[in-house]
């Protein structure tokens, strides 16, 4: 494999690092170690060995760093998609990619590569990379020339792309012999007729489910797969071509994942059918579900895909948690054996998996002494109680549970807070929409602000203290209860989409009638509430158990840096230390005295 990446957290990572932005990236001296060839910061190992490089701001998704919409739309509408004939800066809260058949598009993002060239201080060991890559959208020009020339390719999207990277990368050809123009297969498809010239890489993204073997001939997606890489190979011809692929889900990194077993395996399959170069995305915060091995066990498929990764696993085991390599290694065996062949993936774990799996890590941990080592075991643990925990945030003290249907309005001159929505009892001419699913996927096709309301009968409580648990809102948002704002949660979307929170209300509810309503601001993709909300009572204790997780998770997560629970960007910290833990610290206030 020319080409060898894990992204983008790294269990190695020193611990004496001091940002918690810095502890989710990898260390440089473990990637050498371990035959990863693409180095994440370290300017002196960059200048011993040279590397594989990325110039520019980024090496996904570069359309928008290229010509961006802010620099150039309002002169220049024409750089940008054309969506029903007209030019568009976005489009159902997406922005637009590139008009890829205007000539002076092409001349801009010649010039902004070669700026990002000439910044690279030069290396003879290193190659370069130039990534040429669509937003993560799908607003893709419909002007009668990108779309004619589509249709010549064969495909609804990727002809334009293809003749536009090309043109790229025969221009960068002329100046700069050591860079290649990179591109992904993502949200397009392989053209028909334009193949990539000889500087231009093409990454392909795939969906690989990786319980299974990519040989598998009884599962369709393997297949359909093993396909997609048979297109690419022809494209690509004798250079290969690269892949990216995703080895965990990213709405909960803490997921347990069994999908270790295949993953030499299937690294030789794909060798065999024309991959050069794996990247393998993972999670991004250190103690992340299985990091430390899947990190390993990764890396050393990617150096020597035949060695099975099973005895990869073995070995990692003992050398890693010495005496507790036993229990782990059964643990392993079980999560593996009995969930890795389900599907799909969100119905993997069961009251089986969180018992019987603890009970096996609780057995490891027991079998050593040592505080690293006990740390070590006890991480592995971090999934099952977050089970637990999530599962349990709306059910202990459930004294209400909201109705799906709620009244709703959406606020285009965001005015509601100046006009009193906040303390609306009468929703008349309000809409209707569900709980359970974000409003833009119910015909509310604006994105921005608007306001949730419903009125509802609380039952006598005795005063207790209570907690409206909110499953998720996707977008921050402000909640007040009988028009008294009582809480508020303001984390941007993408830290927070997938997270449950509370808001205390201490002084409990009387019984009888109440209004709730909450605003929701989100400006882009998917928005609003979209899973349930229900109404605990703080009073009711905890038992035992949950309490020993949630007491022990905030303990372990404190201590290995856990940073991310979700894929997200900016400061990581934030998504934990400002959401999650607090989460659970108020779950544990379950049954004390206000």
């Amino acid at each position: 494999m020319a080409y060898r990446e894990i992204w983008n957290g790294c269990a190695h990572q020193p611990q004496h690092t001091h940002s918690p932005l810095e502890r989710t990236w990898f260390d440089d001296a473990w990637a050498a170690r371990n035959h990863l060839n693409l180095m994440g910061s370290s300017d002196e190992m960059e200048a011993m060995l040279g590397k594989v490089k990325w110039v520019g701001p980024s090496f996904v998704h570069t359309f928008n760093y290229l010509v961006p919409l802010e620099e150039f739309f309002e002169e220049h509408p024409e750089y940008y998609a054309q969506i029903d004939g007209v030019r568009v800066r976005e489009h159902h809260g997406q922005i637009a990619q590139l008009c890829l058949t205007n000539p002076d598009v092409l001349d801009r993002c010649v010039e902004r590569a070669r700026q990002w060239i000439d910044e690279e201080a030069p290396n003879p060991q290193s190659r370069l990379l130039v990534s040429v890559t669509v937003n993560d959208t799908e607003v893709f020009c419909k002007c009668a020339r990108c779309v004619a020339i589509n249709q010549e390719e064969g495909v609804d999207e990727g002809g334009t792309k293809m003749r536009f990277v090309n043109a790229i990368a025969q221009e960068l050809a002329k100046h700069y012999p050591n860079v290649a123009v990179e591109t992904m297969i993502y949200k397009t498809e392989v053209p028909k007729q334009t193949k990539p010239v000889d500087n231009v890489i093409i990454r392909n993204v795939s969906g690989i489910d990786w319980r299974r073997s990519l040989d598998d001939l009884t599962c369709p997606a393997t297949q359909r797969t093993l396909a997609r890489f048979e297109e690419l190979r022809q494209a690509a011809g004798e250079h290969g071509f690269y892949n990216w692929s995703k080895h965990v889900q990213f709405d909960d990194f803490l997921r347990p994942m069994p999908n270790l077993r295949h993953t030499a395996r299937n690294f030789r399959i794909m060798r065999a059918n024309g991959v050069v170069g794996p990247f393998a995305q993972n999670q991004q915060s250190r103690g992340a579900e299985l990091q430390d091995l899947r990190f390993y066990v990764i890396a050393r498929a990617m150096w020597r895909p035949e060695v099975d990764s099973t005895a990869t696993m073995q070995e990692f085991c003992r050398l890693y948690y010495g005496e507790a390599a036993d229990a782990v290694l059964r643990y392993l065996d079980f999560l593996h054996e009995e969930y890795g062949d389900k599907a799909p993936e969100s119905e993997l774990i069961d009251d089986r998996f969180v018992t019987h799996g603890d009970a096996l890590l609780a057995e490891a941990e027991a079998a050593v002494d040592a505080p690293d080592m006990k740390l070590r075991v006890a991480t592995l643990r971090l999934p099952i109680w977050n089970l637990m925990l999530k599962r349990s945030f709306d059910e202990v003290g459930r004294v209400y549970s909201f109705p799906l249907e709620w009244r709703f309005s959406f606020d285009a001159a965001v005015c509601g807070l100046e006009d009193g929505w906040a303390g609306t009892t009468d929703f008349a001419g309000w809409d209707t929409m569900r709980i359970d699913r974000h409003w833009t996927l119910q015909g509310e096709g604006r994105r921005g602000v608007a306001w949730y309301g419903t009125s509802f009968d609380m039952p006598d409580t005795d005063g207790a203290p209570l907690g409206i648990c909110f499953s998720a809102v996707d977008g921050k948002c402000d909640v007040f209860v009988d028009g008294r704002k009582v809480g508020e949660q303001k984390l941007k979307a993408d830290m927070s989409w997938a997270l449950s929170f509370f808001v205390g209300l201490d002084d409990g509810l009387s019984p009888g009638r109440h209004t709730i309503v909450v605003r929701v601001d989100k400006s882009y993709e998917n928005s609003g509430i979209w899973r349930p909300i229900t109404i605990v009572d703080m009073s009711v204790p905890l038992p035992p158990a949950l309490r020993i997780a949630g007491e022990r998770f905030l303990d372990v997560a404190r201590r290995v840096h856990f940073a991310n629970i979700t894929e997200c960007y900016g400061d990581p910290a934030r998504q934990v230390d400002g959401m999650l833990l607090p989460s659970i610290e108020f779950f544990l206030r379950h049954g004390k005295k206000k």
